[in-house]
């Protein structure tokens, strides 16, 4: 399992490479809630999601490679932006991060 970096900033675009693929995600609020879209090597893999605590966010038909993301938080809060760098992140795992490849369902 590994991190990802996020800022303390309401809204943000970025891009990482996993595995040799790329990913770009964008963070966004709206109404006290962040929701998120995700693309992978340039398809777009979910639009407008909002963001849970401690749920696998790529959905089942999208996995490849066994790679998955969650945000990984305190008490089960909500992904909030005022947090990230603090007691929240987005983390990602494969089928090779062993026993944490069952949280994608695979």
């Amino acid at each position: 399992m590994q991190t990802i970096p996020l800022q303390a900033i309401p809204n943000q675009r970025f891009s990482v490479e996993i595995a040799g693929v790329d990913w770009i995600f964008t963070l966004k609020v709206a109404n006290q809630t962040m929701f998120c879209d995700i693309e992978r090597d340039g398809e777009v893999l979910i639009t407008g999601i909002r963001l849970v605590a401690n749920t696998p966010i790529i959905p089942y038909c999208y996995l490849k490679q066994g790679i998955n993301l969650v945000f990984l938080t305190e008490n089960d809060a909500l992904p909030w932006y005022e947090e990230f760098t603090k007691t929240q992140s987005l983390v990602y795992w494969s089928n090779e991060d062993g026993s944490s490849a069952n949280k994608g369902g695979d």
